[in-house]
């Protein structure tokens, strides 16, 4: 056992306010708070007056549970393990993501692309998911293979028949991550998709993707959903939120229904865009634009407080 899992094992009198686990772990107060109250990651003692008071040890296993859900791992998948667990989880990941680079997947995954290998390239899509966790996968390997493939069909230097495959293959291994997520009951809800003239899904996968691991449970519709139909979908799915991929800059007339769609849209629910950084929508104070997956995610865990 590592020093930290030790020290976790000790230091157990409840004693600290919320601000020094703030301040210590670097988690917010409505994170801690959200992890005790949905998942039981930790039990808190109380004072007289009912504040609550934590533990060194309470503090550590926080840094560990930290470190899973940074390194990919769900919270609702980490929070009932053990201390010992943990600590375990994390060192053997450590000790697999020292041999695992983006760099050498993408590598030898576009090899095996341009040689039609598809097994050995999904092999290593699966292999990389497994040891990276859904969350880095997206970020650290999917996206990046999709900007890559992206500049080089647009060089020249990848066939189309070679873009459909990866494209094929990145949406299988999106859907397996979106179908196993694990999500607590009444974790809130979104609806994603693509809108109608919007044929490209990945990107709305990856929303789908990263909002499960956040610990929202998203309604995934597909691409080419009709615009009327959006709303309608929304409310019978109880989603309190409509996140929409737009990766194709349309043409100015496509653009001016689009955004008349949107300030309609919006009257009735909030509505997030994932677009490129030149398409800048002018559809309400209710609709948000995104250009990276980060930027996303960090709102989308301070929208729902998770």
């Amino acid at each position: 056992m590592s020093a930290n899992a030790t020290r976790i094992e000790a230091a157990t009198e409840p004693m600290f306010p919320m601000r020094v686990v703030t301040r210590t772990t670097g988690l917010t107060s409505d994170l801690v708070r959200a992890w005790e109250r949905r998942y039981k990651a930790i039990e808190p003692g109380r004072t007289g007056g009912n504040a609550r008071r934590y533990s060194q040890a309470d503090i550590a296993r926080l840094e560990l549970l930290r470190d899973a859900v940074a390194e990919g791992h769900a919270i609702s998948r980490v929070a009932s393990l053990d201390n010992q667990a943990l600590d375990k989880l994390r060192m053997s990941r450590k000790e697999s993501q020292q041999k695992l680079t983006t760099e050498s997947v993408l590598e030898r995954y576009l090899a095996a692309i341009a040689r039609y290998d598809l097994p050995a390239a999904e092999a290593l899509l699966s292999r990389a998911a497994q040891l990276l966790g859904p969350r880095e996968t997206v970020l650290n390997v999917v996206s990046p293979l999709m900007r890559t493939v992206g500049e080089r069909w647009h060089a020249g230097d990848t066939t189309v028949a070679e873009e459909h495959a990866v494209s094929a293959q990145i949406r299988g291994l999106l859907a397996t991550l979106l179908r196993t997520a694990t999500l607590p009951s009444g974790a809130p809800r979104i609806l994603v998709g693509a809108p109608a003239g919007h044929h490209h899904e990945l990107g709305a996968l990856i929303a789908s993707v990263l909002a499960a691991e956040a610990g929202v449970q998203p309604i995934y519709l597909g691409p080419d959903v009709p615009w009327k139909e959006l709303g309608v979908a929304a409310k019978a799915a109880r989603a309190t939120l409509i996140v929409l991929a737009m990766s194709l800059r349309p043409e100015a007339p496509t653009i001016r229904r689009e955004q008349t769609e949107l300030a309609r849209l919006s009257k009735s629910i909030d509505v997030w865009l994932g677009t490129p950084s030149n398409y800048a929508v002018q559809a309400g104070a209710k609709v948000r634009s995104f250009h990276d997956y980060t930027t996303f995610e960090t709102a989308l865990t301070h929208r729902f407080k998770l």
